[in-house]
């Protein structure tokens, strides 16, 4: 397997499993708030949930590219790379 390949697979993983991330946690949530009278209540949780999809979407992004954690350079001041 050449690298390019294991890079192809590495990001067609991280998209089907974001996707999937996705759709397994935005539509249970969704009937919840459609189905039951409480869930009304469940708006308030949606900014936290849709801001977790969001970090695991970056994590999914980082493994795929197979970049380092961390912050991202600070674009003032390039020269100060870590």
């Amino acid at each position: 397997m050449t690298p390019q390949t294991s890079g192809r697979q590495r990001k067609a993983i991280a998209i089907s499993v974001g996707i999937a991330a996705c759709i397994g946690v935005i539509t249970p949530f969704a009937l919840a708030i459609n189905r039951f009278d409480w869930g009304v209540s469940l708006l308030l949780v949606a900014p936290l949930l849709v801001w977790l999809l969001l970090r695991a979407g970056k994590a999914l992004e980082r493994w795929a590219g197979n970049k380092q954690d961390g912050p991202p350079p600070d674009p003032d001041f390039p020269e100060n790379r870590t």
